[in-house]
């Protein structure tokens, strides 16, 4: 804790600053008082403290041994003077002689001719000058003499007259306001001075600091341990090869390099250390490579185990498409951009799938990938969940408060699915979080700085909820800088296949069972289906098989039996329904052989159902016409 030591001459000063001091604000700093007077030399050089209010000769005294301690006079204003030149008037007819520590008290002339007496001045440093000071003026006529309690003790021991010049309230309210701002300063730069030396010190690469002419003034532990012991003081020519620092010195940029120490692959780095236009030195630091990739390898670790980690590439988009080509040949361009992307297109058209290939595929491949459905949440979870909160918030709200998403996803990429839905109180600070490029937390005053690209996406009609007011056109333009139109499923029915084989192989590898073969009629009736869930749709389709799958080969039989018109959101006709006179012939005549096998069974229809490993419904279904 920073120490103010008030040094008072006089029981008289004594009380007067007690009373003074209780109207300031002294926490994080002590106040002592302590009675000295004179510049008895032993007595001065015992004093400690971080700032010292001193009067007259003491404090000139204590300027000469006390050269690192800040020091407050107690400087005599002109109330103080007046009191005393008026004291002085009453007590003596002759001229006065005035002892000063400094010459610029007052001047001489002008003060004789105001109170028509003569004035007559000495200057004095120490008790010795006072004595001497004292004597000659009264060699020169003074009748009565005026100065500090040092110089009225010698004429009380003389038997001269005397009046002690006094500090008044504003002058003492002066000087404890200087010491306070002083300490208050002191605390500040101690602070800053403890979070440097720690950060320093604790730091884990090696880090040094140059002055302008190339001479270490600081540097850690790690520093010493790369580059050699006692290097403060030194140039750094004697520890390092290179002449990065002089660069960054003359260009104020910083630079970086590679290179090898003590068989280290070390990446060194330089900043300039600048006041206002000028530099006044380098920062250096050394970091070993190998340590710089484990760490991103543990945050790489880290982002997955929290969900944000893009994981898909344009690798795993399956196509023979043309179209679908071309659109990823120009996401691959978007991808070179931070510029705001729209993705539009129908549900489980792979919107996500094109939002993480474009993240993995940009410069911010290795940063967060954070993912957000704007209709899965009401808006004031939505709010909090986009930008965070600050802590007392709201009910509930987590001490300290949390981080919202966008927080998380800086330097990377956020993607906003379904962002049609948002509200349009939401979209009004969306908008002013893309053009600032901060956020402010629920219940926060203070704005966080944010770096990330935006990636939106939508199933619905934008434009159209823009003409109804419920969509902000301001933010529309802000989010489709740069626009993806996804294709359907059905609209690429030479995929359909190909994504089909490619789940019902995954989903038995997984489950550890036999790769059934598929044969082209299957295929060629997946094509026929609408697929109004695209890709989703048929990979829940291609699980469904998987799962109800009793033989090694997969026909159209086992394509129907999927009942996918029973899951499909299309009013289109599916195959099983009737699409095609031939087809509804086949399956009327399968009907018509269950329904005898059935009635031979003599079995119920549940356990008919099951011997034949046909689901309960399906059979109802197709026995239903023969009830």
């Amino acid at each position: 804790m920073t120490k103010i030591l008030i040094i008072v001459p006089y029981r008289e000063l004594f009380t007067l600053i007690e009373q003074e001091i209780q109207q300031y604000d002294t926490s994080g700093f002590s106040i002592e008082l302590t009675h000295i007077y004179g510049t008895d030399r032993e007595t001065l050089q015992d004093i400690e403290a971080d700032i010292i209010v001193a009067r007259g000769i003491t404090y000139l005294a204590l300027a000469e041994l006390k050269k690192d301690t800040h020091l407050v006079p107690f400087l005599s204003g002109p109330n103080d003077l007046i009191e005393a030149f008026y004291a002085a008037g009453k007590k003596s007819d002759g001229a006065f002689g005035l002892l000063t520590g400094s010459e610029d008290v007052c001047d001489t002339r002008h003060v004789s001719d105001l109170i028509g007496r003569s004035v007559k001045m000495y200057v004095a440093n120490n008790q010795e000058e006072i004595h001497r000071g004292v004597e000659y003026l009264r060699a020169q006529g003074c009748t009565i003499f005026l100065g500090g309690l040092t110089s009225c003790r010698y004429c009380e021991s003389k038997g001269y007259p005397y009046i002690h010049i006094k500090s008044g309230r504003h002058s003492i309210n002066r000087a404890i306001a200087e010491a306070i701002g002083a300490a208050r300063s002191l605390e500040r730069a101690k602070v800053r001075m403890n979070i440097l030396t720690t950060l320093i010190n604790n730091d884990k690469d090696a880090m040094i600091a140059l002055n302008s002419r190339g001479v270490v003034v600081v540097a850690n532990s790690m520093a010493e341990h790369l580059l050699g012991k006692g290097m403060v003081n030194h140039p750094v020519s004697e520890f390092y090869e290179g002449s990065i620092w002089s660069k960054t010195l003359s260009s104020g940029v910083g630079e970086e390099v590679i290179k090898k120490i003590n068989g280290l692959q070390i990446l060194v780095s330089s900043m300039p250390i600048m006041t206002g236009s000028e530099g006044l030195g380098v920062l250096m630091t050394f970091q070993n490579i190998e340590t710089i990739r484990s760490v991103e390898r543990k945050i790489r670790k880290e982002l997955s185990k929290k969900g944000l980690v893009a994981r898909y590439t344009f690798r795993d988009i399956i196509t023979a498409n043309e179209d679908l080509e071309q659109l990823i040949e120009k996401s691959r361009r978007y991808s070179k951009v931070d510029g705001a992307l729209l993705l539009i297109g129908e549900t489980g058209t792979g919107k996500e799938l094109f939002a993480q290939s474009i993240h993995n595929a940009s410069k911010r491949r290795g940063e967060p990938f954070v993912a957000v459905n704007c209709a899965a949440l009401p808006e004031n979870l939505l709010e909090s969940e986009l930008f965070g909160y600050s802590e007392g918030a709201f009910s509930g709200a987590a001490k300290g408060g949390k981080q919202g998403l966008f927080e998380l996803a800086h330097r990377g990429t956020i993607f906003l699915d379904e962002i049609g839905e948002m509200p349009l109180k939401l979209q009004a600070k969306m908008l002013r979080v893309l053009q600032e490029k901060e956020v402010r937390r629920v219940g926060g005053d203070t704005v966080v700085p944010v770096d990330v690209r935006v990636i939106s996406a939508t199933n619905v009609d934008i434009s159209q909820k823009v003409k109804s007011g419920e969509f902000r056109l301001d933010l529309f333009y802000r989010i489709s800088l740069l626009n993806l139109r996804l294709i359907a499923l059905r609209e690429r029915p030479d995929d359909i296949p190909l994504i089909f084989s490619h789940f019902v192989n995954s989903t038995c590898t997984d489950q550890n069972i036999p790769v059934p073969e598929i044969t082209q009629g299957a295929l060629d009736l997946l094509k026929r289906y609408p697929w109004q869930g695209n890709v989703r749709e048929l990979r829940n389709a291609a699980e469904r098989l998987v799962i109800l799958l009793a033989g090694d080969t997969v026909t159209e039989r086992e394509i129907i039996e999927l009942d996918i018109g029973a899951t499909s959101l299309s009013d289109t006709p599916t195959p099983d329904h009737a699409h095609d006179a031939g087809r509804r012939k086949t399956f009327r005549s399968s009907s018509e052989e269950l329904y005898r096998q059935f009635l031979e069974s003599g079995l119920s229809r549940e356990e008919f159902a099951k011997s034949i490993g046909m689901s309960r419904t399906t059979l109802w279904r197709k026995l239903a016409q023969f009830s």
